[in-house]
Order: structure tokens, then sequence, then C-alpha cells
């Protein structure tokens, strides 16, 4: 990378040069000009269908205003985009993950949009979002995203096998564990190994993301991505507790498949799986499939604490545009987050509200479940060096669940690893004027 690049890429977040204004329905019409904006994100499954119909709905309703989308894997987009932003070419919108805010706020891109939740009436009211949330999306004292949704991790559990075993409420239907009780009688009453041999033709329970079942057991037990002093704690002791849950169920009885079966989600779309913990958007999966009968609920509250983590797809905008594209931009971003509801049948929770608490949103069981624990969500801490995080966490959970590592064997590692990166890339560990999380 050259020293320009470098340069911008540490640079922070610009206060913003200019209020663009409203679009007022002229924008492009007549003896104006098209404006054409690109839209960048990662939704390459069947949420991407979903969005290309709100984008439809968009390009009609707005004349003068064409919006096109680009859509890439995310393993590849980030990459990409980071690239582009750099280089001057970011696309008019984009989407990325609240996680990955503090890496691209650094790269100096990404412009404030305060004026969307300012006025009388605002475009976007502040109080229709979660606090928690949208203290995620201030940088540099300005908000610099619209989230659209957030997307929990919870409990998929197949109905069928819950019946079979018993496992119903008053009126027959499958009933999902609560406690740590009702989760291991569930797991042990949906577990069927005819012979004993430790290869079971059925399994209560499987890991599935594995470092994703890790991060929604960690508040569960207390555990913190940092101390208050801004230190790393991925080894704390409730951190160790949350992983040594996970390997207990690999030992003794074996509970759950071994890691080499690889079955996970895919056991559970192929009924050998009764119960895994995922996230919401992997609906759009189940919705492909046929004769799966799936219920969806919060995930057991395995630790002391009810608990499980979370993260949101949160719209962007590029720094440099002129006022007319800038007002284009800012409306289709509020579009998008008023079709709340046709971006939660694609397997999301609303960012908004208002959406969630219409009747509509309550009929989706999934979703509504899953949202049950918007209240108690942990978000990934806000680091610049996200990914290298996340990539120690995917370490240290395979290390463990493999048994190749104790769980505090594990942990320490990655805890080493993570600051010997952040001290040699030069990085914070935490975004600059940022509470530890």
């Amino acid at each position: 990378m050259g020293a320009k690049a470098a340069l911008v890429l540490m640079a922070m977040l610009s206060l913003g040069l200019y209020t663009a204004r409203e679009w007022d329905g002229t924008l492009g019409t007549s003896d104006e000009r098209v404006i054409h904006l690109n839209f960048w994100n990662g939704f390459t499954g069947p949420d991407g269908r979903t969005m290309l119909e709100i984008i439809r709905q968009f390009n009609e309703s707005h004349p003068g205003i064409e919006v096109t989308m680009q859509r890439m894997e995310w393993a590849i987009y980030y990459n990409k985009l980071m690239v582009a932003g750099i280089d001057d070419r970011a696309p008019e919108v984009f989407v990325i993950h609240a996680s990955t805010l503090p890496r691209f706020a650094r790269a100096g891109f990404i412009a404030g949009i305060d004026e969307l939740f300012e006025g009388s009436p605002p475009r976007l009211p502040l109080d229709d979002f979660e606090a928690e949330l949208m203290r995620q999306l201030r940088y540099d004292g300005q908000t610099i995203g619209v989230p659209m949704d957030i997307h929990p991790q919870g409990l998929y559990l197949n109905a069928a096998l819950l019946r079979e075993a018993g496992l119903v409420d008053t009126k027959g239907q499958a009933r999902p564990p609560v406690t740590y009780d009702e989760f291991m009688a569930a797991v042990h009453a949906m577990h069927d190994d005819p012979d004993g041999d430790g290869r079971a033709d059925q399994w209560g329970f499987s890991w599935s993301m594995w470092r994703h079942n890790f991060q929604s057991l960690m508040p569960q037990f207390g555990g913190r991505y940092f101390n208050d002093d801004g230190t790393s704690a991925l080894d704390c002791p409730e951190n160790v507790a949350a992983l040594a849950f996970m390997v207990s169920l690999r030992e003794g009885e074996l509970l759950v498949p071994p890691p080499e079966n690889n079955l996970g989600w895919v056991g559970f779309r192929q009924k050998k799986v009764a119960m895994v913990f995922d996230g919401v958007y992997m609906l759009g999966d189940l919705k492909r499939l046929e004769g799966l009968e799936y219920v969806a609920a919060p995930m057991p509250q395995i630790g002391p604490n009810p608990g499980t983590h979370g993260d949101a797809h949160v719209m962007c905008l590029q720094e440099d545009l002129d006022d007319d594209t800038r007002a284009a931009a800012l409306e289709f971003m509020a579009f998008v987050s008023d079709h709340g509801l046709n971006w939660a049948d694609a397997g999301q929770v609303p960012a908004r509200r208002s959406a969630r608490e219409s009747e509509a949103f309550k009929s989706m069981q999934v979703q509504s479940a899953f949202a049950e624990q918007l209240p108690y969500v942990l978000f990934p801490p806000r680091s610049p060096a996200v990914f290298e995080l996340q990539q120690q966490l995917d370490f240290a959970v395979e290390k463990a669940l493999r048994g190749r590592a104790t769980p505090e064997e594990a942990l320490r590692e990655a805890r080493e690893n993570f600051e010997t990166f952040v001290r040699n890339a030069g990085l914070p560990m935490l975004a600059d004027s940022e509470a530890p999380s």
C-alpha cells in the first residue's frame, strides 16, 4: 500500500463540509440530470432478492433517481470496498456490519448523516431505534450509518423431533428449552445412539458456527472483550467458563457430534440434529427446504445471565458527493429503513421498533422469537482490529473443541496474538473516544 493510501486508512472520519438539501421529488426530473446511485452489499442469498424488490419499488416511486445494486460474497466484499474507498471509487451507498465500522471509519470515506435524524419531524425518528445500536454508529461526534436490522444468534429446533421426545407444552406443541436444565434434558432426550458406540444416528444438539456460538455464550457467563481500562479480556475467567461449557458437551458421553463430523447446520437441515444455535439470517436457507418442520426460540440461559451475540447491517454514505446526489442517496437509505418489514421477511429483525411492534412482524415466528433477545444482545467491540480479533477467536474455539488446548490456554494465546497484532500494526485497541465494550 502506498503512503497516501496508508495515510487515508489511518485518517479519522471528517467532520462533514456541507449539509445536503432534502429530496423534494424534483431531483433529476425534466431538465435536470438523472441521478444514478450504486449500491453495494453482500446479500448474495435470498436476502438479495428481497433487496432487489425494495430497490424496484424505490426506482418506480422516485423519478429521476436510479439505484443499481451490486452484491458479492462477504469474504471478498470488504477488501474490494476498502480498496475502492481509499482510491476514491467507493459506491454512493454501501452496506457494512456495525462491527466493521471502526475499521472503515478510520479509512475516511464514510460521511456523517445526522440530518436524517434531526429536524421537526426528523426523516428517521431516533427514538425508533435501539439506543445501544445507535451508539455503535457514532464516530467523531456524528452518526455515520442507518441500521437496517439487528441479527442476533438464537435457537433453531426441529419441532417434530421435540414432539417425538415428549418435549411439548399443554397444547401439544414443541416446547423449546429455556433453562440450562431444560436444555441438557432436551439434548439427552433427542440423542439417539442405540449401540452406545458414540456414533449417534440422531444428535440432540450440535455446534454450528463455532465462534458465534462462543460469542453468544460469553454474555451469559458475564464475559467481555475488553476490561474497563481498555486492555484485552479475551482470556478472562468468564470467557473461559463459556468455552469450557462448549468443550464439556464433547467430553464423556459425547453429546455433540465430534468436530470432524462437521454436521452443525447441515445436520440440522438433514434432520440429523435436533437443535442448533445460529443467526436469524439463516431463515432464508430453511425457507428453501421442504419437509423440515422447524421453530425458533431465544438462546436458552446456560449461564447465570440471559445473553446472546448480535450484529447489524448498516447502510453508509460515500463522503464526497455533490448536494443532489447526497440528497438522493439519503432518500434511498431512508426508504430502505421505512421498508423494514419487507427486509424482515428475508430473515432479519428490523432495526426500527415500530416495525417490530407491528402485528405483521409478530406473526413471523422465527424473527419475533429472536427479537425477544434485543434487550441483552452483546455487540462486538468497537475495535479497528475486529477482523483480527475474530480470527483469533476462531482459532481459540477450534483448538479447544478439538482438544488441542484447554479453554484457558486457547484464549490466553488468542489474547496474546491479538495484542501483538495491534501493537505491530500501530492500531488502538478500541475506536478513539470510545469506552470499552
